[in-house]
């Protein structure tokens, strides 16, 4: 495998990584909502937001 392979597989394996934690996310922050905790879920939202807009 050369270097470009390599290379492609780590982004890719980052972004998955990323997905799955956004998927992690989100369903905490409905958890939250579902339990009327609407602030928190709010707080959690407005962090996810800046993680993958400074992307």
């Amino acid at each position: 495998m050369d270097s470009t392979n390599t290379y492609r597989d780590a982004v890719l394996q980052d972004r998955a990584d990323e997905n799955r934690q956004l998927r992690h996310d989100a369903a905490r922050a409905l958890e939250l909502i579902e339990r009327g905790d609407i602030e928190q879920a709010k707080s959690l939202l407005r962090r996810i937001s800046r993680s993958t807009t400074e992307q």
